[in-house]
């Protein structure tokens, strides 16, 4: 079983995702802060993460920052979720090494699992 980890500070928002995932057969853990998010990174070490931005304790563009500069690290898949950005802020998120961005306003449950499946399926090996 794949699994994620949710760094979201907003409860509602956490559990919409948590729901979503673990229907979609992955094994979800949620941090409601960056500097949790960043400790159940090292404890797990999961398939991919699933990351807002404004965060409480580390912010989330900080939690990309450090996730990349991990060397072990540096390939996870990170997914971003926010409202709170632009034009050049979504090109610094990718230059930071954000796998994906994804508008959390719109951002639906069926998205959401579409977009992290995708995800994962590309790290997988051909057969």
């Amino acid at each position: 079983m794949k699994r994620i980890i949710v760094i979201e500070d907003n409860v509602m928002a956490a559990s919409l995702y948590q729901a979503a995932l673990s229907r979609d057969g992955y094994g979800v853990e949620v941090a409601s802060d960056g500097e949790a998010g960043l400790a159940a990174i090292a404890r797990s070490r999961p398939d991919l993460v699933l990351l807002d931005l404004m965060l409480p304790k580390v912010d989330g563009s900080e939690v990309l920052r450090r996730i990349r500069a991990t060397p072990d690290l540096a390939t996870l898949p990170v997914i971003i979720t926010s409202n709170a950005y632009t034009a050049p802020r979504l090109e610094e998120l990718r230059r930071a090494g954000a796998t994906q961005i994804m508008n959390k306003a719109s951002l639906s449950p069926k998205e959401l699992t579409r977009v992290v499946r995708e995800t994962l399926q590309h790290l997988e090996p051909a057969s």
